[in-house]
């Protein structure tokens, strides 16, 4: 039979909203600020996609919606990066035991 466990005692709450010193307070900006882009990149593309639909074959208005979908794609590449080279700095500083939030992956370690 298996053991029943206090599954409350096993979950770790995380409080991506408390900050203990200057550094936890920009990481958690800076993840936040990331968040918020990648969401209102995400529209600007869904934004692009209906206006490409429902440009009903006007050059301009098609020219104008693609334009926008090669943005909305670009930031999103540009926020991916910029997430990757922000998760190599804190590895490579070493400072992963002070990160919290929604991203705080486990790097492998050498």
């Amino acid at each position: 039979m298996a053991k029943l466990t206090n599954i409350d005692s096993e979950v770790q709450r995380s409080n991506f909203f408390k900050f203990d010193s200057i550094g936890e307070f920009i990481v958690n900006m800076f993840q936040v600020t990331l968040i918020i882009g990648s969401i209102m990149t995400f529209f600007y593309l869904i934004w692009g996609g209906i206006q490409w639909i429902t440009s009903g074959g006007n050059q301009e208005a098609a020219k104008g919606a693609k334009e926008k979908i090669t943005d909305a794609i670009f930031g999103l590449v540009f926020l991916a990066a910029v997430w990757i080279i922000w998760r190599l700095i804190i590895y490579f500083l070493g400072i992963t035991s002070s990160v919290r939030g929604p991203f705080n992956l486990k790097l492998p370690q050498p």
